[in-house]
């Protein structure tokens, strides 16, 4: 048996049947980012996607294997009615890292702040399943979110406590790299078809910050400054699309989440660091490579931790 309690860090756009009257955090939403993380961890393992498929079917349960081998229970759901207080400046950085999260009106969100347990049953784990899962549940606490773009630093969740199991919550930049540098041991090489690590994966933290708004507004603004900085305009597709430029004919219509994931991880004692992680995989089907081989994008990651960044609080 695992308790993993966790830190909702920054503010988490999580709906509900409707999100402008409520943000839910139920159950579901944390089975999904836990089974994401694994299959981003364990493919410099398997490297085999139907090898990797038929692992998680008989882990997390499918219509073939039946029923999970991971039991959850979360504590109880939770709910809020916050709403943002105001408009986002359309140049400003909430509304460039949180594009179309108020399109569509006021969206009720959870603040930061809040704590929430999740039990998990894992006694039909062999002992390796049962590592897999710990390391996925430390790997969502480190790096992963919830919500509308979490990739994106909102949403972003911290592993506070864990019961079951060894865990000391990172509170500093060193800590944060080991933590992960721990969880990541494949160093395989070579195109990954998703999301995944490879030993093209790159992660940094920037400098402790005094509270986690003014960590996600470092990031923020620097990310901004970073896409913007980025030439020529059709590298920017790099970070994600869809993607409008401006003044440009030609908007990059497909979909693609980015390569690029920023978070912000809760040190204690009211710290928080930013950080980001370079996880480049297949770009679109018909699009392999990249755009501009995401060297400005991997750039914003590799100096993140650099003195002049430190120092630029």
């Amino acid at each position: 048996m695992l308790t993993a309690t966790y830190r909702v860090v920054t503010p988490m756009f999580l709906g509900g049947a409707d999100p402008t009257k409520e943000a839910e955090l139920r159950l579901p939403s944390f089975k999904g980012a836990l089974r994401f993380w694994w299959r981003a961890m364990m493919w410099g393992e398997i490297g085999d996607v139907a090898k990797l498929r038929q692992m998680e079917a008989l882990l997390f349960g499918s219509t073939s294997e039946g029923q999970s081998r991971v039991l959850m229970r979360l504590s109880s759901p939770l709910t809020s009615t916050m709403r943002v207080d105001g408009e986002w400046k359309p140049s400003s950085w909430e509304q460039y890292t949180g594009y179309g999260i108020r399109d569509k009106g006021e969206r009720c969100f959870i603040r930061g702040g809040h704590e929430w347990t999740v039990e998990l049953n894992l006694r039909r784990c062999d002992a390796a399943q049962f590592d897999q899962v710990l390391h996925a549940l430390k790997l969502v606490g480190l790096v992963g979110g919830l919500g509308s773009r979490s990739r994106k630093a909102w949403g972003s969740l911290t592993l506070v406590a864990l019961d079951g199991a060894a865990w000391q919550r990172p509170s500093d930049q060193a800590a944060w790299r080991s933590a992960v540098d721990s969880l990541i041991v494949s160093s395989r090489s070579g195109e990954a078809p998703f999301t995944a690590f490879t030993n093209a994966s790159r992660w940094e933290a920037g400098p402790v910050l005094a509270s986690a708004t003014v960590a996600q507004s470092w990031l923020g603004r620097r990310y901004q400054e970073t896409v913007k900085g980025t030439e020529p305009k059709a590298d920017r597709a790099q970070f994600g699309l869809p993607r409008q430029f401006a003044g440009s004919t030609a908007p990059r219509k497909e979909r693609r989440g980015s390569p690029l994931m920023l978070h912000i991880h809760d040190c204690g004692n009211g710290k928080a660091l930013p950080t980001a992680l370079w996880l480049p995989s297949r770009f679109l089907a018909d699009e392999p490579r990249i755009p501009g081989d995401g060297a400005s994008a991997r750039g914003f990651v590799q100096t993140l931790g650099s003195p002049a960044a430190s120092s630029a609080r």
